[in-house]
């Protein structure tokens, strides 16, 4: 008889997992032991190797692979960790389990189809909508087979619905926001997409999130840059891709109001970038007691409840600090699981305020390094900047010898996002002759940049000038200077080798990034560095701070909460700031 030990440690909490212990616990004629601790699941028995070795067959089939699962280990130990108690969990909302699953949506099953058939396992049933049958899903796959496309809803709790809207060809969006891909048949991914291994698992994942990648190049129907591709998610999904995947549909084009969550490879593990709070609600986690008890950004509200930092969805309620402490906030959401909290530093990069490096010294006295450029809002502008200052012989040849890209920077609008990295990586991408006149909006523009970037495989690039500037007593970037930088490797480098140019872009930063923090540890004291905002879906962006920061600095991504979202909440608790 052997004490044997199974343990599974998460970045985050896995209510799943929880559930499937406390299952362990009440339904194995083993002695078993459960635990929970620190994102560390635990199931113990003892018993002879041929009872052993059926649990651990078992065992492999009812975990599922999760995103958020850092290790898994089976040893034999001496003394249990576990008790006979069952976990404390969260709903886990899963829609189906490796059980249910080959049952309903194999076609070759019996009860292919039936939607509503029961799971002890995961209970999926219960998030079925009633009124839907295999023969409503089956006039749907013909809607799509026939005309090519089909619209339906599905309700959610409180009155929401879940709009669908599926096509084989692509969907104009009026937010300018990057295409979403649900895929039919797994097996022929390769065939349309660029998927790194990692990526096709979390796809498979029990999560299904939605993540980044690029289609093959020359694809005849995929145009874009990069796409968000996602794998079915819930049981009717599963059913209808299913009957289009026999009917040789290997992807659709898919537009809905309540997406799954975008993930991003960042420091060797997933973050999550931004969730839906409607449909995928934020499972609470121990915490520090805070300086506020509740906090609200952006309609996602945290608060302080049994020792836990809790969230719930107010999106009317108004926010709770001003746009420009966000960083701040980041700071403190990222660094809540580390416990660094003094000498600290973070890079936050994203959508909600500008971009800004920040950092917070031993007497969590906080200090902004560096903003993003305040650039003008039109190309005319930047031209006329540029034309009045020392980059003018540089823009004159660039008009001259690259009139294409020079118009197409007359054209731009960058809006809102003047003060953000995407604007600058958007204007970038239109020096490199990334743009089609129909499509120059920031994302279409920054998607380019960084499929570009991920076509340079030897992973070298020029260096780009992104040295400082004073600005209204603020630190930023010389962006004049970055754009008469790039202007000049333009006029030199062969169109050819943009990939490494694009990459350049991204590795300079990072490196300027790298020599920035330095400074600031001269003053500061910098014990770790966190990443936050929505920009950090840029694995390529991050991967090269990762890299240039990590060699001399810890990187801290706190990954139970949000890159852009729930951190920013999180962290308000924590700002210091007095409330009205």
């Amino acid at each position: 008889m052997k004490l044997i030990q199974f343990s599974f440690t998460c970045s985050r909490p896995v209510p799943f997992y929880a559930q499937l212990c406390n299952d362990y616990l009440a339904n194995q004629t083993l002695e078993i032991t459960i635990g929970y601790d620190k994102n560390r699941y635990l199931i113990e028995a003892v018993g002879t190797q041929p009872q052993l070795e059926a649990l651990a067959d078992q065992i492999a089939k009812d975990f599922l692979l999760s995103i958020w699962l850092v290790d898994s280990t089976v040893k034999e130990i001496r003394h249990r960790e576990g008790r006979v108690v069952p976990l404390l969990t969260s709903p886990h909302h899963l829609p189906f389990c490796s059980y249910c699953e080959p049952a309903l949506g194999d076609n070759q099953s019996e009860l292919f189809g039936e939607i509503s058939i029961a799971c002890s396992h995961c209970h999926g049933e219960t998030s079925v909508e009633a009124s839907v049958d295999y023969k409503q899903i089956q006039q749907w796959a013909e809607a799509v087979i026939k005309t090519g496309h089909v619209t339906f809803s599905l309700p959610l709790a409180n009155n929401h619905q879940h709009e669908f809207h599926l096509s084989r060809g692509p969907i104009a969006t009026t937010r300018n926001q990057r295409q979403q891909v649900i895929i039919c048949n797994p097996n022929n991914v390769p065939m349309h997409f660029i998927v790194p291994s990692l990526h096709v698992l979390a796809l498979s994942s029990l999560e299904k999130p939605r993540v980044t990648v690029r289609a093959k190049q020359h694809h005849a129907q995929l145009d874009q840059p990069l796409y968000d591709l996602c794998f079915s998610y819930n049981r009717i999904l599963t059913v209808l891709t299913e009957i289009l995947r026999v009917r040789g549909i290997d992807y659709l084009h898919i537009e809905t109001n309540h997406q799954q969550p975008l993930i991003a490879r960042i420091n060797k593990g997933w973050s999550q970038v931004c969730s839906d709070p409607v449909t995928h609600p934020l499972v609470p986690f121990k915490s520090v007691e805070p300086l506020h008890d509740q906090a609200c950004i952006n309609g996602l509200n945290a608060y302080w409840s049994k020792r836990r930092i809790r969230f719930d969805y107010q999106p009317n309620h108004s926010n709770d600090a001003p746009a420009h402490t966000l960083p701040i906030c980041a700071l403190h959401g990222g660094m809540l699981e580390s416990g660094v909290g003094r000498h600290s530093a973070a890079i936050y990069f994203g959508r909600y305020c500008a971009g800004e490096i920040v950092s917070q010294d031993k007497f969590t006295r906080t200090d902004t390094f560096l903003v993003m450029p305040n650039l003008p809002r039109s190309g005319s502008e930047m031209i006329a900047t540029l034309a009045a200052g020392e980059q003018a012989e540089v823009l004159a040849k660039f008009k001259h010898q690259i009139p294409v890209s020079y118009n197409a920077l007359n054209k731009l609008v960058l809006n809102e996002c003047n003060d953000q990295l995407s604007g600058l990586f958007a204007l970038a991408a239109i020096i490199l002759g990334l743009s089609k006149s129909s499509q120059d909006n920031v994302q279409y523009l920054n998607d380019a940049l960084i499929a570009k970037s991920l076509q340079n495989a030897d992973n070298k690039g020029h260096r780009v000038d992104f040295s400082l500037d004073m600005v209204d007593s603020k630190r930023t970037i010389d962006w004049a200077k970055m754009v008469g930088s790039l202007m000049s490797f333009c006029l030199v480098v062969d169109e050819v080798d943009y990939d490494k140019l694009a990459f350049g872009i991204m590795d300079s930063l990072a490196d300027y990034i790298a020599n920035w923090i330095e400074r600031m540890d001269e003053t500061t004291g910098i014990k770790a560095v966190t990443l936050a905002g929505s920009d950090f879906a840029n694995e390529v962006l991050a991967d090269r701070i990762c890299l240039r920061v990590g060699k001399n600095f810890p990187i801290v991504v706190n990954r139970k909460l949000e890159l852009d979202g729930s951190n920013l909440s999180a962290g308000a608790l924590f700002l210091k700031m007095r409330r009205r």
